[in-house]
């Protein structure tokens, strides 16, 4: 039963926002901002910081990714022990 309400939900809210888009009066709408001028409306020490911030985010993880995630000691890494020892 609750399959069924919740595809009766689902199913109407879609078909109001359907009918909300297709309204010629749907009200007003957010122009579309391109990234760049986002970015140039930063002021330039917040712009200088971001880019300082970045780059050292991308050293760490390059750095980070020619290290060793390696957690094995060297024991666990030997085989099992089978059988008795030669002497």
């Amino acid at each position: 039963m609750s399959f069924v309400l919740r595809a009766v939900l689902v199913i109407g809210a879609l078909s109001y926002f359907a009918a909300q888009r297709d309204a010629p009066d749907a009200g007003p709408r957010a122009a579309a901002v391109s990234p760049a001028s986002l970015w140039n409306a930063l002021p330039p020490d917040l712009r200088e910081r971001a880019i300082r911030e970045a780059a050292a985010e991308a050293t760490r993880q390059v750095a980070g990714a020619t290290s060793s995630r390696d957690t094995l000691a060297a024991a666990d890494r030997r085989p099992a022990w089978r059988g008795v020892d030669a002497p």
